[in-house]
This record gives structure tokens, sequence and C-alpha cells, in this order.
């Protein structure tokens, strides 16, 4: 590791421990003394029974939380491996903050299960040339179909790396709340659950 990179990684990890960043409702987090963001967007999309197409896209900027930023900040200095990470739709009258984490997800979230497959749906990318992670070419295999019940409301996701619905392990890497919800989803119902992160430079935002 090079003397740069060691300087970017120790601002990152100065910022988070002092909370001496600052989050932009577009571009994600700032860590000022890097001079650079990073940020994701979830997106959701509906389809009704018999449809045939799906509907608007709905929108919502991610939150890391405090145990994604240190996943992220141990990612980048080698300390860990990357695993998969899962989407997790969640239908609870919440606005997710620092203090999730994979253990309290569950029980803060409300998640939705109940829809095939029978677990949360894979976060899918292949490497990026553009500083763009996202699961557009795989998001197939990111569209759930729920089965029962309902009717369910979409208030938000979560990037998490347990795969079995309900699970509280595997480490909570970001949440959001959508900015605006998507009601009356029902049985035969398609959901696509898309996710990208990105990162830029200060000086190229």
């Amino acid at each position: 590791m090079n003397a740069m990179t060691r300087s970017l990684l120790a601002d990152a990890a100065r910022a988070v421990r002092t909370k001496k960043y600052e989050v932009d409702p577009v571009r994600g987090l700032l860590i000022p003394a890097a001079k650079a963001y990073v940020g994701g967007l979830f997106e959701a999309r509906y389809m009704a029974p018999g449809a045939g197409e799906f509907g608007p896209a709905h929108l919502a900027p991610n939150r890391f939380v405090g145990q994604g930023l240190n996943k992220l900040l141990n990612l980048l200095g080698g300390h860990v491996s990357a695993n998969t990470l899962y989407l997790a739709p969640f239908e609870g009258d919440v606005v997710p903050d620092d203090t999730w984490t994979d253990a309290n997800f569950v029980a803060n979230a409300d998640e939705l299960t109940a829809y095939t497959p029978g677990t949360r749906v894979p976060w899918t990318t292949v490497a990026t040339s553009d500083k763009l992670l996202t699961n557009v070419a795989a998001l197939a295999s990111a569209t759930i179909t729920f089965t029962a019940g309902g009717p369910y409301t979409l208030t938000g996701c979560a990037l998490i790396g347990s795969s079995a619905k309900g699970a509280g392990t595997g480490g909570l890497v970001v949440a959001a709340r959508f900015d605006d919800d998507i009601s009356g989803m029902n049985v035969g119902g398609k959901l696509a659950l898309l996710y990208g992160l990105g990162a830029i430079d200060e000086s190229d935002a």
C-alpha cells in the first residue's frame, strides 16, 4: 500500500471516528480531508399482477450505517474480504440511522419476506471502470414476486451480508427510506430492486 493510499484511508477513518464528515443527499458521504464522495442509490419498480410492465422508478439515497462504514474502511485496508451482499426490502415506517446493524435490522425495519425466491436476492455486480457499481445487468435475479398476504407497502431497502430472510448476521452496509412509498403491492405482483454505489472526487462533483 503506497503512502497516498494510506493517507486517504487514514483521512476516511479519522472522519468517521470523529464524525467530521458530511452527507450530501445526492452525492453521498463526503470525506473532506480526502476530498471524495462515496454514496449510493436504491431504485424500486413495481409491476402489478397482469400489468405487463413495471411502473415508475422510486428512489432512495442510501444511508451508510456505522457498521457499513467500518466494513467499507476495512475492505479498503485489506483487513476483511468482500462477501456477497443481498437486497432486503422493508415496510416499516422508519428512517434508518447510524445505529442500525445486522442484529437490529429486522426489528427496526419490518422486513418484507412473503415473496419468491426463498432467500433475499443478491446484489450481483461486475467490476467497474467508471466509478459505479450496480446490479443493472443482473436485475432479473433481483426481482421478487409476492406470494401471500398483502397488500404490502415498500418503504425502504437495505444491503446486508446474509441471504436468509429475517437473518440478523453478515453485516448491514446501507439502508434507505424511499422518497415515495410503493403501496398496494399484492400477490403475483413483481418488485425489481436496483442499487448503485459510486465514488467521485470532490473536484469532479
